[in-house]
């Protein structure tokens, strides 16, 4: 491997790296079924809308262009993998733009880097609002150096094209717009609010972002008011939380990138306060700080998800890659630490891959830490099987059920288009999209993911009666993974 890599140049070692990346996860992606997340933003292609009830349209509409091809578990991944690919070259490209009086080998390191991290091949094989957010974030990270060192239009206006369409993909974009007007500052360049450029950008990332503004009004600004309610609703900081949160990016971000990530920042700050900053060490960290700052200390009131920093830590890699380089001969310390991180992530990646792939290593009965991708394909089709026998006996059409939007997602999905109603009190997409069940209302309960008791029955959001109709284990190798179970349940009271 070292052989071929001293006969390739950065660019060709580059491309070997993604497409060698790209097919592991065309691979692995074909050979297990939706998650929660996925199956949920499959949905939104196939109910298409101006915006949704929990994030913007982005994932949707890619989703529905996949769905003119094919509905497969392998097709609606096929984006995702697609952009990942793509972001790994931006990062190549913005890597040598940042940093030009460095080894052009800096740009190989970053994509390496970014390819070393269990929670960017996920997000690089699983459609989420992350998968178009970290190539539009750093398109306008790249778009915003050519407005700073050029200040033409045209670089302005390709800030705001980046700036819209990130927009369409999450809510957190907007930690885009504090990056750019930190890069004003770090960088002072001020000035250039004297020219049409930013705000020629700014109109044209209002114009891209209308249709969510639009459905939000028509919904009484329910995303907006959900999106508040999500990042404040607990009152008490901990320490417990933000310990958790941040330990769970270190296990799924791989320590090269966590804590040498911080490292290269602590080091950048310092350089800067001694000598004085390089613009892309100002534009990497005016893109990271808002990000990582933001749900650090929010993961005291709500724990984050490893995800939400993603474009944080994206934003790191040309800096950290760097900061490797430069201390790779000085300090011993860095050279075992990479070769330790590097063996983390070969074991951590190769177990995760053949685990989608070949499913093991095998786990004690329901303690596999994947089971929630398992099964779901089978569930809908016994559920709807139920459902039809239920349809023949006298009473109101039934429907089906389940607990909460988690499970729903992937109910509704593999039994497209059958409407699924969510029995819990939380307002969600689906009471958008198939109603809240309703009084007298009856169907197949769908419960998962342990064999349990029978729900209960006879109060206030709950049915009068409800009997076990057939239970579905869900095996692999031997193991029982979970089971489901399936309830006819008769006469709903709200």
């Amino acid at each position: 491997m070292i052989a071929l890599c001293k006969r390739l140049s950065p660019w060709q070692a580059v491309l070997l790296l993604v497409a060698a990346s790209t097919l592991l996860r065309l691979v692995a992606a074909a050979a297990v079924g939706l998650s929660t997340d996925e199956a949920h933003y499959a949905l939104y292609g196939l109910h298409l809308d101006w915006s949704y009830f929990d994030h913007p349209s982005m994932v949707g509409w890619l989703q529905a262009i996949a769905l003119q091809f094919s509905s497969s578990d392998l097709a609606m991944r096929v984006i995702p993998v697609l952009l990942f690919s793509a972001a790994s070259l931006v990062l190549y490209r913005l890597t040598l733009t940042l940093f030009p009086q460095e080894s052009p080998w800096l740009g190989f390191i970053s994509v390496l880097l970014l390819q070393s991290a269990v929670m960017f091949q996920l997000i690089g094989m699983s459609m989420l609002p992350d998968s178009p957010l970290l190539l539009l974030g750093l398109l306008a990270l790249l778009a915003l150096h050519g407005a700073i060192t050029r200040g033409q239009v045209r670089y302005w206006l390709w800030l705001g094209l980046w700036l819209g369409l990130a927009g369409l993909s999450k809510y957190t974009a907007v930690s885009l717009i504090i990056s750019v007007l930190l890069a004003l500052t770090f960088t002072r360049q001020w000035r250039q609010l004297r020219s049409p450029g930013p705000w020629l950008a700014l109109l044209l990332g209002a114009l891209l972002i209308l249709p969510v503004l639009y459905w939000n009004y028509r919904h009484e600004w329910i995303s907006f008011l959900y999106q508040l309610h999500h990042g404040t609703a607990n009152p008490s900081w901990k320490i417990t939380r933000l310990v958790v949160s941040q330990l769970a990016q270190l296990l799924v971000y791989g320590p090269a990138i966590y804590v040498f990530g911080l490292v290269a920042v602590v080091a950048s700050l310092r350089e800067w306060q001694q000598q004085g900053a390089q613009l892309g060490t100002q534009l990497c960290l005016a893109l990271a700080l808002p990000v990582l700052l933001l749900f650090g200390w929010n993961s005291g009131y709500e724990m984050t998800l490893p995800h939400w920093t993603s474009l944080g830590w994206i934003a790191l890699l040309p800096l950290l890659a760097r900061w490797l380089q430069r201390n790779w001969n000085k300090a011993r310390w860095v050279r075992v630490g990479s070769r330790v991180s590097s063996v983390y992530a070969v074991l951590l990646l190769g177990v995760l891959l053949s685990e989608f792939v070949f499913s093991w290593p095998s786990f004690p009965d329901n303690r596999n830490p994947l089971r929630d991708i398992y099964g779901w394909e089978q569930a809908a089709q016994t559920a709807e099987k139920l459902r039809a026998e239920m349809a023949a006996t006298p009473g109101t059409p039934p429907l089906l059920f389940t607990e909460n939007w988690t499970y729903a997602s992937r109910l509704a999905w593999y039994a497209r288009p059958l409407p699924v109603q969510v029995l819990d009190n939380r307002f969600d997409q689906f009471d958008l999209w198939f109603g809240a069940p309703q009084n007298g209302a009856r169907g197949i309960l769908v419960v998962w993911p342990e064999l349990q008791a029978n729900p209960a029955t006879g109060g206030a959001g709950q049915f009068a009666a409800c009997t076990l109709r057939e239970q579905l284990p869900v095996m692999a190798h031997g193991n029982l993974i979970s089971t489901f179970s399936f309830y006819a349940c008769d006469e709903f009271k709200k």
